[in-house]
C-alpha cells in the first residue's frame, strides 16, 4: 500500500491531510494557486548568504533577509539584499543594499531592485538608483535607469551607467550632468 500526502492551502494557512490510498491511485495536489512567487518556491531560507564567483574567482558575497529558490535552485529571489564586492584577494571594494534582488546561477548575474545603494569601501563614493545589475563574470555594475553618484562634494547624475564594484570609474550613458572627477 502506498501512502499519498495531499497538501491543501487554506486561507488561514497550510493544512496537511494524509490518507492511505491503493497502489494505482495517482498523486494529486489540491494546491493550484500561483498568485505569488512564494507559492511556488522550492525552498525559503532566512538570513541566507552565498558566494559570488565566476570561473573559480571569488568576487564577493550576497545575502538576504529572506531568500526563495526557484527553477531547480538556479534562481534565487532575495528580500533585503546585501552584497559585498571584493578583490580577488578578498579585500572589500564596495557594498550594495537593495529591497529586492534576483540572482541567476547560469548567467552569474545579480539584479537589484527598489532603492539600490552602492557605497565604495576605498574611493568614498556612493551611487543610488532604482535598478542595478552586477555581472559577476565581467565584474561590472550597470543600469539603464536614472542614478545619482557622489564623491565628496562632486555629483554625477544621468540615465544609465557602467561602473566597477569599487566605483573608481563610473561612466554615464545619457542625460549626464556633473562629474565625479579623477
Amino acid at each position: 500500500m502506498i501512502r499519498t500526502i495531499i497538501v491543501v492551502r487554506a486561507a488561514i494557512g497550510l493544512a496537511a491531510v494524509a490518507f492511505a490510498a491503493g497502489c494505482n491511485t495517482p498523486q494529486v495536489s489540491a494546491n493550484t494557486r500561483t498568485d505569488t512567487p512564494e507559492d511556488s518556491a522550492e525552498q525559503v531560507m532566512f538570513g541566507a548568504r552565498s558566494v559570488l564567483a565566476a570561473g573559480g574567482v571569488r568576487r564577493g558575497e550576497v545575502s538576504g533577509d529572506t531568500v526563495s529558490t526557484f527553477d531547480a535552485a538556479t534562481r534565487f529571489e532575495f528580500r533585503g539584499v546585501h552584497a559585498v564586492f571584493t578583490t580577488t584577494l578578498g579585500r572589500p571594494l564596495g557594498m550594495l543594499t537593495a529591497r529586492t534582488g534576483t540572482y541567476r546561477v547560469g548567467t552569474a548575474v545579480l539584479d537589484a531592485y527598489g532603492k539600490v545603494s552602492i557605497v565604495s569601501d576605498t574611493a568614498r563614493r556612493r551611487l543610488e538608483g532604482t535598478t542595478v545589475r552586477y555581472d559577476v563574470t565581467q565584474n561590472r555594475l550597470s543600469s539603464d535607469s536614472a542614478f545619482v553618484a557622489t564623491a565628496g562634494t562632486r555629483r554625477l547624475s544621468g540615465v544609465g551607467f557602467t561602473a566597477d564594484p569599487g566605483l573608481f570609474a563610473v561612466k554615464c550613458a545619457r542625460q549626464c550632468t556633473g562629474s565625479l572627477g579623477q
